[in-house]
This record gives structure tokens, C-alpha cells and sequence, in this order.
């Protein structure tokens, strides 16, 4: 009696591993299911930020799983489970899907780099200060590389660009050598001026931002600062915007 509860342990401990890694295929079935057909990239002039955030998010979900793990959950399992030679079969084809899957992602990851890339030239200065560590990334990557770090950092930059385009922004920045205060209206446009007599504006240009001095905004801008410090009441200013 004593021989066979031995005998019987191992078997029980085999069938057991054999059900983990079944576990594991369905759930990264279903993770598969959700990836967006990346195909449709390639005819798109200009980058859908929202689609493109939720393609990247599917794709950086699947590339999480290691796959490493299911092949060393399959040799545990053993020939001698029951179902051994149809799961093991099952999960070789589902192998080959995630390896395609990955394959898609690199692709993916291999276009959308560059197009990020030029984007970031029409960021002004705050937003490329906040998004160095993306675009360091970005410009490292290579198509042998593995995908992660790229996805997450478009998806980095893509949150950064939306966040900063729906706000004011001031920074202090360097114009005609001397330091003035800066209003970046989003992405659109950037207004600027000094406490003597240096004002002008700015807008995203494709090899970066083009500024133009225009004194004469200098009162309105001034205005406009100090309603933002507090030391007037709110006021309406008229500044000169031109939207391209």
C-alpha cells in the first residue's frame, strides 16, 4: 500500500503543473484578442493620439507575458499527464500566435518611433525638458531591440503632449539674450515679454519653435502675468494669434 501512495504523488503533482500553463494560454488568448489590427498604421498621414494610446496599451500587455515561462511549465508537465500530447500541441500553436503577435508589435514599434520622433520637434522647450528620458529611449532603440520600453515610452510621450496641450504653461526662458517669462497656450502658440521693453510670440514650426519679437504686446502680456500672479483682478488682453 505504501509503494503505490508514492507512485501516486508524482502523477498527481504532473497533473497539476499540466493544468498551471493551461491557465496561462487562456489567459493570454484572451490578452491576444485585444490587440488592434496595427495594419491600418500605415495609411494614416498624421498619428491618431488616442488610437495610437490604446494600440500601444494592448500591445504592452501582451509583451509582459513571458513566454520563457510557459516552455518551463511544459517540461515540468512530463509525458506522462493525461491530455499531454493535445495540450502540449495546443500550446505549441499558441506559442507561434504570440510570437507573431510580438513580431506585429516590433513592426509597430518600428514606425510609430520615427513619427514620434518628429513630432517632438514642434514641442516647445518645457515639454521636451519633461520628456527627455522618452526620447532618449526612442532615439536608442533599435528593430532588434525588444518593444517594452519603446511602447511605454510613446505612450509616455503621448500622455506628456496631451497634458501639456490642455493647459497654460509659463516658464522662464532665454529671448533677444535677456531671461522673460513665457505663456505657452497649449501647443498652439507661446506669448512672450520682459519687465523693460522685449515681447513677442512664438509657434510650432517643423524643425522646432519660430519666434518673433512684437514690442507692442509687451502691456497686454504684462497684464496678463499679473492677473495670473494675483496682483490685479482678471482682465481680457487681445493678443495677436494665428493658428496653422
Amino acid at each position: 500500500m505504501l509503494h503505490r501512495i508514492i507512485s501516486f504523488l508524482p502523477l498527481t503533482a504532473l497533473i497539476a503543473t499540466a493544468q498551471e500553463p493551461e491557465a496561462t494560454v487562456i489567459e493570454l488568448r484572451e490578452t491576444i484578442s485585444k490587440i488592434v489590427d496595427t495594419q491600418t498604421l500605415e495609411s494614416k498621414e498624421r498619428l491618431d493620439w488616442e488610437a495610437r494610446k490604446q494600440e500601444m496599451t494592448a500591445l504592452l500587455e501582451l509583451h509582459q507575458r513571458e513566454l520563457a515561462l510557459l516552455n518551463e511549465e511544459l517540461e515540468k508537465a512530463g509525458q506522462s499527464a493525461p491530455g499531454h500530447g493535445e495540450t502540449t500541441e495546443e500550446m505549441k500553436a499558441q506559442i507561434d500566435d504570440l510570437k507573431s503577435a510580438r513580431r506585429l508589435a516590433s513592426e509597430a514599434v518600428a514606425r510609430t518611433t520615427p513619427r514620434a520622433l518628429s513630432m517632438s520637434k514642434r514641442f516647445p522647450s518645457p515639454l521636451l525638458k519633461d520628456c527627455e528620458a522618452e526620447l532618449s529611449n526612442l532615439n536608442a532603440w533599435k528593430p532588434t531591440d525588444e518593444p517594452r520600453e519603446a511602447l511605454q515610452s510613446v505612450l509616455s510621450l503621448i500622455a506628456k503632449a496631451q497634458q501639456f496641450n490642455r493647459r497654460l504653461t509659463r516658464s522662464s526662458e532665454v529671448r533677444e539674450d535677456r531671461e522673460v517669462e513665457v505663456l505657452y497656450l497649449g501647443l498652439a502658440a507661446a506669448f512672450y515679454a520682459d519687465r523693460k521693453k522685449n515681447a513677442g510670440s512664438g509657434h510650432p514650426g517643423p524643425d522646432g519653435w519660430v519666434w518673433k519679437s512684437n514690442p507692442d504686446i509687451r502691456p497686454e502680456l504684462i497684464s496678463a502675468f499679473d492677473s495670473l500672479d494675483k496682483k490685479r483682478p482678471p482682465a481680457m488682453v487681445r493678443l495677436p494669434l494665428e493658428i496653422k
